[in-house]
């Protein structure tokens, strides 16, 4: 360095996102029942925009409508066990499935868990660790943050969900074990200003899942899918038509700058609508179709799931992990078994291999084993790796405690 002051000209390319992508993003994440209630209020509040027809081009699942209804389809009433078991269904087996239902219904208005993990444990004589590993496949569930074992760990759940900075989700932590504001900003580390805007986020997140009419929630599927012969068919559910035209009344009075600005405004924003809507139902149906093509087998019993993750649909569909994520939020989907989260597609595997497979090869290996000569975790990782299942031992350890299976020394039969 020569102590001299200098200028360079560094050239860099950067993304800027424009308002059209800005609201179909925003668009893209919200569920149906929630779209709806956009373009009221765009009605309500656009001058420029004439009335939108609100007809469906397929009804929900479950309603039944009386006599004395209207036609027009409504939400279906779905509860939150309802929709927890579905889940549990597809989620697990044996006995999990028998620990994941109990837990479902001991769950407070909160969705908190009010059984202690070693009671059920001794209720089902399992082991503590298989019932917290279902306990942290539960929570993941939607509502997300059902079966925490207190309201900070369900706040610390649903931040997670819905992508706030980590220094605020640990903020959320010693929530609930403050008496005052000034402990917990202590507590937490957060200043007055992170603290307002820790509130705007506590208001994106449902802290009593079960209070609205004992447990009924309003659900209406986004997606529909179903196998005709042995094609993937989906059919996004969402307005019929969104046509508007610009009325001429305003246009007429429009002699103004101010009035005229306004009115372009208002134009931009219903133009900018009616292409989010339509981004919408094209990314969801492309995202689907990708879904349920990797997911073939449940169309056809209801039951079997294929590993299957984020960043691979995202690459069969080129779009962004971050938009993919967004558009499975708080989606459900129609099936012909029942009505879905369409986040619960997505499923873990190793080696191409689901988790209930590999288990199911653990157990088999086990049950086929010399009583005398029982197979440690070890050999029964390279046994697995033979059939082209790379895993660990360790791995192998925890999927046979979670079965509750004991290890190869307490199975040992002199």
């Amino acid at each position: 360095m020569d102590g001299k002051l200098g200028t360079s000209l560094v050239l860099t390319q950067q993304l800027k996102l424009t308002p059209n992508v800005i609201f179909s993003l925003e668009l893209l994440q919200l569920p149906l029942f929630q779209l709806e209630n956009i373009l009221r209020n765009e009605i309500e509040e656009n001058p420029l925009i004439e009335p939108l027809d609100f007809v469906y081009e397929s009804s929900p699942v479950y309603y039944e409508p009386s006599e004395d209804e209207e036609s027009s389809p409504l939400p279906s009433p779905v509860s939150v066990r309802q929709q927890l078991i579905s889940q549990v269904n597809l989620e697990f087996d044996g006995v999990e499935r028998e620990i994941a239902t109990y837990m479902v219904d001991n769950l407070d208005r909160k969705g908190l868990l009010t059984l202690p993990l070693e009671e059920i444990a001794r209720s089902f004589k399992v082991s503590v660790e298989l019932v917290e590993s279902v306990r942290r496949k539960l929570k993941e569930f939607e509502p997300v943050g059902c079966g925490s074992l207190t309201l900070g760990e369900l706040l610390e759940s649903q931040l997670k969900e819905v992508g706030v900075p980590e220094k605020f989700i640990k903020a959320a932590r010693s929530f609930e074990s403050v008496k005052s504001k000034e402990e917990f900003l202590e507590k937490s580390g957060l200043n007055k200003k992170e603290f307002e805007e820790f509130l705007s986020y506590l208001k994106r997140v449902d802290l009593l899942p079960f209070e609205d009419g004992f447990g009924v929630v309003k659900v209406k599927p986004d997606v529909k899918v179903w196998l005709e012969g042995d094609e993937v068919k989906v059919e996004v559910l969402t307005p019929k038509s969104f046509e508007f035209r610009v009325n001429s009344y305003y246009l007429k009075y429009a002699g103004r700058e101010e009035l005229r600005r306004y009115l372009n405004e208002k134009y931009q924003r219903a133009l900018y609508l009616k292409r989010a809507i339509e981004s919408r139902v094209e990314t969801l149906s492309k995202l689907s179709k990708a879904v349920f093509e990797g997911q073939r087998e449940f169309l056809r019993d209801g039951k079997t799931l294929r590993p299957l993750t984020i960043s691979q649909v995202a690459l069969q569909v080129s779009l962004h992990e971050s938009t993919v994520s967004r558009a499975v939020k708080d989606k459900f989907v129609e099936t012909p078994f029942g009505v879905y989260p369409l986040k619960s597609f997505f499923k873990k595997g190793i080696s191409g291999t689901s988790v209930e497979e590999v288990k199911g090869l653990i157990k088999e290996l086990i049950e086929n084993e010399d009583k005398r000569k029982p197979l440690s975790d070890s050999k029964i990782a390279s046994l697995l790796k033979e059939r082209g299942i790379k895993i660990a031992r360790r791995t192998v350890a925890k999927y046979r405690e979670e079965m509750g299976i004991p290890g190869a020394y307490r199975r040992k039969v002199k």
